[in-house]
């Protein structure tokens, strides 16, 4: 039937026997499987064709090499893929909360460290300032009252006329000299770097797709009847049930970190809904650790007196 020498290899990592299997499937056991293995036995499960094959072969299975007699065993669990792929889910469902709850929680942490800290607000509206006072030659109505958060990353590529510094060496030097308490505002924005590692679209299709499973196996449940051997159904119906206050937990903190984004996209004057979590944060974060290292070299005692920028500014 065409199977793969890997699948012979998976049978010996198993090591468990085809009726041992049958077991862990009809009772969804779940210490006698890694999940590696389970993905492995879903991804060399036969297709339709395949089962096709199976299910018309008429002879002695012993004939079959050793993958196919174990395949051929495991049709004889009804529902094989739905049990692997339910056996899946129970064994990795911990561990997918918690992950998503550490990236929800980023995100409202972050979301909150930024609108709430005083020195990065203080920061902002120095560079709002200096660009004004350096575009001073401008008519009036061409001042601006804000600008785009993604100029912070662009701040280290604003050259000076004599190309030797930039606008962020420049803003570093000033607060040197007129404002040393904002220097350390990064520590108010600790968790802004972790949050700009998170995927925001990745996380929000994970969650998806637990719901999409706990459907699929209700539907499951349903359709399995309890048989004195096979407790799939009232095994996976308490699963489900006991998972139940966890998974609101988590839509509870999804719903509360997206509302604080929300929040504070719109306090930077961005759109929550266009802009993702990860590339907001992101901004942040780079402007803070270009920061931090534009003022470890405007620091350094040799460096020369910063010159003048270039104008007018690209707000």
């Amino acid at each position: 039937f065409g199977t793969h020498r890997r699948s012979t290899i998976l049978i010996a990592h198993l090591k468990l026997s085809p009726d041992e299997l049958r077991h862990v499937l009809m009772n969804m056991i779940t210490d006698r499987l890694e999940p590696a293995h389970i993905k492995q036995l879903l991804l060399y499960a036969p297709d339709e064709d395949e089962v096709k094959q199976y299910e018309q072969f008429d002879q002695d299975p012993v004939k079959l090499s050793e993958p196919d007699q174990f395949i051929f065993q495991m049709l004889m669990i009804p529902e094989y893929k739905t049990r692997l792929r339910s056996l899946l889910f129970k064994t990795t469902l911990q561990e997918r909360t918690e992950e998503m709850k550490v990236a929800f929680d980023y995100i409202y942490k972050a979301s909150v460290e930024l609108k709430s800290s005083k020195k990065l607000a203080k920061i902002l509206e120095f560079v709002l300032a200096m660009g004004n006072y350096l575009n001073n030659g401008q008519p009036k109505s061409h001042r601006t009252t804000s600008f785009k958060i993604n100029f912070l990353t662009e701040l280290s590529t604003t050259k000076t006329v004599d190309g030797k510094s930039t606008f962020l060496h420049i803003l570093a030097k000033s607060l040197c000299q007129h404002f040393p308490e904002l220097l350390n505002f990064p520590r108010d924005l600790m968790t802004v770097p972790l949050a700009a590692k998170v995927n925001q679209k990745a996380i929000t299709t994970e969650l998806s797709d637990l719901h999409s499973t706990i459907q699929d196996i209700r539907t499951a449940c349903q359709k399995i009847s309890g048989t004195p051997d096979d407790h799939f159904a009232s095994v996976m119906s308490s699963f489900l049930e006991n998972s139940h206050p966890a998974i609101q937990s988590l839509e509870s903190l999804q719903s509360r970190a997206m509302e604080e984004f929300s929040k504070v996209a719109s306090y930077f004057g961005e759109d929550s809904k266009s802009t993702s979590t990860d590339t907001f944060f992101g901004i942040f974060s780079e402007f803070m650790s270009k920061f931090e290292r534009a003022l470890s070299e405007t620091q350094t005692p040799e460096n020369p007196r910063s010159p003048r920028l270039s104008s007018p500014l690209a707000w």
